[in-house]
């Protein structure tokens, strides 16, 4: 059932895209075709076998190691904040503060040419993989480990050279993420008022 569910879902978002889109005759189903075996290739990969459960572990260890950095950071400036609720961090430490620490290290990354560097890879090895333009096929990775407001600061300088279609199609990306030090934060918050 479950399983029926994610395809039922899959199917509606395309229809959805599909419905909204102001150029339905050039819409690129092989592109469409490629992403949707990639995700179900990825799933697969990640969830079945050991070497793609070590980069989930590595991916999750180095998230965690960034939210100890923030928490420490936090501690040295705002130690008061960090047991005003309960004796515990509240959602303001523990989700958007660590967020202030995400972006500029990732700016620090773009002055020293690194994470542009990354972009120009990673988007090129998607875009030839999907025939889409390595922007876009490198922001929806952004997106789904930055989230949205972190992806919009970190990637001014390339928003600002593009089109209004182009940053019309980047926006409706953006509205469909939720970042990770969110999801992070409220899962430490349910684990620790549930157990």
């Amino acid at each position: 059932m479950l399983i029926a569910i994610n395809v039922l879902s899959i199917l509606v978002f395309i229809g959805v895209a599909y419905l909204f889109s102001n150029d339905k005759k050039n819409v690129q189903w092989k592109s469409v075709g490629i992403v949707l075996v990639l995700e179900v290739f990825l799933a697969w990969f990640f969830t079945q076998f050991k070497a793609g459960q070590i980069a989930v572990q590595g991916a999750a260890d180095g998230f965690n190691w960034l939210v100890d950095v923030a928490s420490e950071g936090i501690a040295f400036a705002l130690p008061d904040w960090l047991t005003a609720n309960n004796g515990g961090p509240n959602f303001v430490t523990s989700a958007l503060l660590p967020i202030l620490l995400v972006v500029p290290l990732f700016d620090i990354l773009t002055y020293f040419g690194i994470l542009p560097w990354i972009i120009k890879w990673i988007g090129k090895a998607l875009t030839f993989i999907t025939g889409q333009p390595k922007f876009e096929a490198f922001f929806s990775i952004e997106m789904m480990f930055l989230g949205n407001t972190e992806v919009l600061a970190v990637s001014k300088n390339q928003l600002e050279r593009m089109s209004a279609r182009r940053n019309f199609t980047l926006a409706m990306m953006s509205m469909s993420c939720v970042t990770s030090a969110i999801i992070g934060s409220y899962t430490q918050w349910y684990q620790e008022n549930t157990f």
